[in-house]
């Protein structure tokens, strides 16, 4: 008898440490957010929205975004419109035509450089010395203090943000009308590869961490103002641009992770992070 009594208590013993033993985890609940989501849009705002989905995606680690790429502000608008982009970003005004297919959300605003070969000696230029530049009225490094040499000239694309900038800029309501050796770059890539290739180049491109970290390039002040972080944040750099997140403005093609994160960069953490950059 006390033999099976000790083992009852045994039994009880053990049954009730089980019992005030840790815990299994709690299953974690999904994040409702969690998915894949489109992304595309012109690369202007790249740095920009990089730092916000970046922030936004360590609150939620299950949202993920594709197609991170830049594909121009005009590609954006078309595939927000069409469905095939859940969200996009662009560094321009909406064109007249585009005004009312999209919904935009302000995100700050980048500057658009005149660049030229490391290892040139013009530091700066006027904004009538570009405007003469690039009409062919001044076609030598040496009246505008460089060594001499003929300047090779590069220019984006027709219809790119970095380029209407550029015209708006330099040429205000004046259709410019370019010498017939300007040759044409598609994007940022190839104006670097270009600038860092010819000693006697000049072009335009986006000031972005891949232009500013460029070791081949030097970006010009204009109007002795610098091209840098600091004076486009203040201001003082006039070449300037606005830079948008659109989406979809029929509110039942927007998602909840987009939803979500639109409000998260309208939050006070989001405009933190607006205000870090």
């Amino acid at each position: 008898m006390a033999v099976r009594i000790t083992r009852i208590a045994l039994g009880l013993a053990l049954g009730i440490a089980a019992a005030c033993g840790p815990a299994a985890p709690a299953a974690r609940t999904p994040d409702p957010l969690g998915g894949n989501y489109i992304l595309r849009g012109g690369g202007g705002a790249l740095d920009t929205v990089t730092a916000l989905t970046t922030a936004f995606t360590s609150l939620h680690p299950t949202v993920r975004w594709q197609g991170f790429e830049d594909v121009g502000s005009d590609a954006s608008v078309k595939l927000v419109v069409s469905g095939e982009g859940d969200l996009g970003f662009i560094s321009r005004e909406l064109r007249p035509a585009e005004v009312g297919t999209v919904l935009t959300l302000p995100i700050g605003r980048s500057g658009t450089a005149l660049a030229v070969n490391a290892t040139n000696s013009v530091r700066g230029l006027t904004k009538e010395q570009v405007a003469q530049i690039y009409s062919g009225t001044i076609t030598n490094w040496n009246p505008i203090g460089g060594t001499a040499g003929p300047i090779r000239l590069f220019i984006r694309e027709p219809g790119s943000a970095v380029r209407s900038t550029f015209e708006s800029y330099f040429f205000g309501a004046t259709k410019p009308v370019y010498p017939k050796t300007l040759v044409e770059v598609t994007n940022a890539d190839q104006t670097i590869v270009a600038l860092g290739g010819f000693k006697d180049s000049i072009g335009m491109l986006s000031m972005t961490a891949q232009a500013y970290a460029a070791p081949n390039i030097r970006m010009l002040a204009i109007d002795g103002v610098p091209a840098t972080r600091a004076t486009v944040a203040d201001g003082t750099y006039k070449v300037l641009r606005p830079l948008y997140l659109i989406y979809n403005r029929d509110a039942a093609m927007v998602k909840p992770a987009i939803r979500a994160f639109l409000d998260w960069v309208q939050s006070p953490e989001g405009q933190q992070v607006l205000t870090g950059l």
